[in-house]
């Protein structure tokens, strides 16, 4: 047997060296860098990776190594994998599990304890061994030959095998035998997969109901089986129901909240539901996780300004620099990283949208100064997808004129391709919509500068009207709140003032404890019971 021990600590590092050798190793590599590892992987197969969790501090950790093993198939299936760890978190087991080590040890344990695990797997593997090779190899045919063996179906692990069959046949679109499968095990002990298994056939069949309520169950039923969550979510995405997907991976990462792919789709379906501050939380979050591992991509940082500059419509000016200087630090490390022509350019003009948003205008020229060369330069080397997005931070500039220039060429590049064709017209809608927003903010710093003035009643009309074309911006409905408590006060009189902050209120019941808006509803809500009660 060949081992590779993965452990920052040179006495543990020793310890498990010398405890392989007990057990027969004939060659034991060891090394606690993450690059170590993927490059002995690349070129050595070995037979038990004992990995440890913790690597250092700003180091990649076990699982994040784990990941990348697995997302580069760079470890065979009869590799036996023991993670060993002192972190014994739900969220970190979770985490760590879903990328399926085969065993799960934390310290402090003692090496009997090792021993016993490995015997167990090492028993496993060699039951396995020639399914495992058979998988790794695609050969299919010999795959359902050998789980249907003797041998096989009096194991304890027959059940492994049942799934493996299934999805076997699933993959190969032989839905009806994989259903007999899913069918017969439905229920039983340990057998999740068979309800899965069902849903997922019930969706390529497009009977969304009967999926929902397949996954639905198993969500219910056993709450930390995880894949559950992604399968409900994609099921409502399908179904065009994207609120649902964004509550159901939201559910999923209150159990889980470690999972950057989870996490990240989470991010994209808060973007595209419009729940910019979700969005702006989650995507900040997905770049921090992210970094270390295997989804380490410039996108995490440039949807995290995206959506913060959606979101900043909604926040004071505080607020939003507050976030701006995040942001410009996001993108300052991401370009470290990441220094293509394209990322640039993108970089440069959010930096010179963040300094609009917090009254910079001449750094912002100079960050779209910048862009507007680049871009100059580098144009045929853009991608498609790169020239929408910049298109769009264009459009949000006043550059007008230059983003219809790139997206007709991109047109006219793809005349067959709908998708780019859809993107097209969704940002020039968009586009339409964002001067909305404009206006809204314009209205709303109008109104606020007045109510500090005194003109309640101008400000409440001015807040007023900016309502009725954005009707659902929170920050106008907060200051407008404001605004008529504040007037009430001064004029007991004013009865429809009271009245409107009373429907306003009211919009408020749902408002959750985690909501940027909260603290300050709070505040506004207490000052509106004072004087509800002086009523009295």
């Amino acid at each position: 047997m060949r081992f590779l021990i993965v452990e920052h600590i040179n006495q543990s590092r020793d310890t498990l060296k010398i405890f392989a050798n007990t057990l027969g190793a004939m060659k034991v590599d060891t090394c606690h860098h993450a690059p170590d590892v993927i490059s002995l992987c690349e070129s050595i197969e070995f037979d038990v990776i004992l990995l440890g969790y913790d690597l250092g501090p700003d180091k990649k950790n076990g699982q994040q190594i784990l990941e990348e093993l697995r997302s580069k198939n760079l470890i065979p299936r009869q590799c036996t994998i023991v993670m060993i760890t002192a972190e014994v978190s739900q969220g970190m087991v979770l985490a760590a599990l879903e990328h399926k080590p085969d065993e799960y040890l934390t310290k402090p344990y003692s090496l009997n304890d090792l021993n016993g695990r490995l015997k167990r797997c090492f028993l496993k593997k060699n039951t396995m061994l020639d399914i495992y090779q058979a998988m790794d190899n695609r050969d299919y045919k010999k795959v359902l030959k050998l789980c249907e063996s003797t041998r096989i179906v009096n194991s304890i692990h027959k059940t492994e095998c049942l799934g493996i069959k299934s999805r076997l046949y699933y993959e190969l679109k032989q839905f009806e035998k994989a259903s007999e499968i899913y069918e017969a095990y439905l229920g039983a002990t340990n057998c999740q997969w068979a309800a899965i298994g069902l849903g997922k056939i019930a969706l390529v069949k497009k009977d969304f109901e009967l999926a929902i309520n397949y996954f639905n169950d198993v969500v219910k039923s056993y709450p930390l089986y995880l894949s559950a969550y992604d399968w409900l979510a994609e099921t409502y995405e399908l179904n065009h129901q994207p609120y649902f997907a964004e509550d159901t991976l939201e559910k999923a990462l209150l159990v889980s909240p470690l999972s950057v792919k989870r996490l990240k789709k989470y991010a994209d379906l808060c973007l595209e539901n419009e729940n910019f501050d979700k969005a702006t939380r989650a995507f900040s979050k997905t770049t921090e996780l992210a970094y270390h591992s295997v989804h380490k991509q410039p996108e995490n940082t440039l949807n995290f300004v995206e959506a913060l500059l959606e979101y900043a419509v909604e926040l004071s000016s505080l607020e939003v620099r507050k976030l701006s200087y995040k942001a410009f630090k996001s993108l300052n490390v991401m370009l470290k990283d990441f220094n293509s022509a394209e990322i640039k350019i993108h970089s440069h003009l959010l930096v010179s949208r963040l300094h609009h948003k917090i009254k910079d205008p001449q750094l912002a020229k100079e960050a779209l100064k910048d862009a507007e060369t680049l871009l100059h330069e580098f144009k045929n080397q853009i991608t498609e997808s790169g020239t929408i997005a910049i298109a769009k931070s264009l459009i949000a500039l006043g550059k007008g004129k230059y983003a219809d220039e790139l997206l007709n060429d991109l047109a006219q590049t793809n005349p067959d391709n709908v998708e780019i064709k859809s993107k097209i017209k969704s940002l020039s809608d968009k586009s339409n919509q964002d001067s909305d927003k404009v206006a809204a903010q314009n209205a709303l710093e109008v109104g606020v500068n007045l109510y500090r003035t005194g003109h309640y009643s101008l400000a409440i009309e001015k807040l007023n009207k900016a309502l009725i074309h954005f009707p659902n911006h929170t920050g106008i409905k907060l200051n407008l709140l404001q605004v008529l408590l504040v007037s009430f006060d001064k004029n007991r009189e004013k009865l429809n003032d009271l009245e409107q902050a009373e429907e306003l209120i009211a919009q408020f019941k749902d408002i959750e404890s985690n909501s940027e808006f909260y603290n300050r509803f709070t505040k506004i809500n207490h000052k509106y019971m004072v004087i509800k009660n002086s009523l009295i």
